[in-house]
């Protein structure tokens, strides 16, 4: 089908959580685990093994990034989709270490660092980046689970304060943050009698990393799973009212075009025979077109099948082309 701007409509905002991007995180046993698998029919990419605790959890433990290469090309099966709405990644920092592994074995080397030029690090991140738009555009929600960590940093007036933020590398940590819709904190208050409550924190402050895309959503709930559901209802409800935003109480999201290599160049094919059958004289027309497309010339039959998004576009050139002996 492709791209057709004329067919696009405006963006609507739903209110169940099929579809959104969460990160939390917290100290260990903070609750992060057992509130992610609440989730409408999670499945939990166990990175670590922190649901032993936990029942009724589908979970598929993870211990190589090959291993979670696999669990994303399943993903894209009809039935998985009708099996699992949300996938969970517990936890997101060791999965960065899998994937920075995954690149060292791919360039024989024991560290990122040893691969010149800085390209293990652009490699690891392309990676990573790409395995996780992957899943959003599947349609999955997504929850991304972290440790917390804290650092001590000096104020402008030689004040001390601690900064509690997800315990992650720089690179991941951008990563996450671009893709997520809501950053959480789970923290506990105590009380003076010793009692305490967990709460979810969804705005930065001066000592806390945490953020949000709702615009109204409050920036402290009581933590759990219903509370987060009623708190971005809360917010939606005020979008719409506030905004004229339009709310939907379910958003399909659009299936992402899977191209069959075969097909596309079984189509390739045929498109240039047809096209030189016309004028034997358009071979140098098809040639500066491949070029421009594939970015150095080549031959049509040595497309692999990872360059298939780029046959297609080339296809599409080749159908313009024969449109004008119609």
């Amino acid at each position: 089908m492709g791209i057709d701007l004329l067919s696009l409509q405006p963006t609507v905002i739903s209110r169940d959580l099929r579809g959104k991007y969460v990160l939390l995180y917290g100290k260990a046993k903070s609750g992060k685990t057992t509130a992610a698998t609440q989730f409408p029919k999670s499945l939990l990419l166990a990175f670590e093994k922190g649901y032993n605790a936990i029942g009724g959890v589908i979970a598929q433990d993870i211990t190589k990034w090959s291993d979670y290469k696999l669990v994303i090309r399943q993903l894209a099966k009809p039935e998985v989709q009708e099996k699992f709405q949300t996938i969970i990644l517990d936890t997101i920092s060791i999965a960065w270490d899998l994937c920075e592994q995954y690149i060292c074995a791919q360039n024989s080397v024991q560290k990122i660092a040893d691969i010149p030029w800085g390209a293990g690090y652009t490699a690891c991140k392309k990676e990573f980046e790409t395995s996780l738009r992957q899943i959003t555009q599947l349609g999955y929600g997504v929850v991304l689970i972290a440790h917390s960590a804290s650092r001590i940093e000096k104020t402008a007036d030689g004040n001390e304060i601690e900064i509690i933020s997800p315990d992650l590398p720089k690179r991941a940590a951008e990563i996450c943050n671009g893709i997520v819709d809501i950053i959480g904190y789970i923290g506990n208050e105590y009380t003076k009698e010793g009692e305490h409550k967990r709460w979810l924190y969804t705005r930065e402050t001066p000592t806390l990393f945490a953020g949000s895309r709702f615009k109204y959503l409050e920036p402290k709930i009581p933590f759990g799973y219903q509370e987060l559901v009623d708190a971005i209802a809360d917010a939606i409800e005020k979008a719409e009212k506030l905004d004229g935003a339009v709310v939907v109480e379910h958003k399909e999201e659009a299936a992402i075009e899977q191209l069959d290599f075969k097909v596309v160049r079984e189509e390739a094919q045929s498109l240039w025979t047809k096209i030189i059958q016309h004028d034997n004289s358009n071979i140098k027309t098809l040639n500066k077109k491949i070029e421009i497309i594939f970015g150095h010339p080549m031959k049509l039959s040595e497309v692999t099948e990872d360059q298939v998004d780029l046959l297609n576009l080339m296809n599409l050139e080749m159908r313009d082309i024969l449109k004008h002996y119609e």
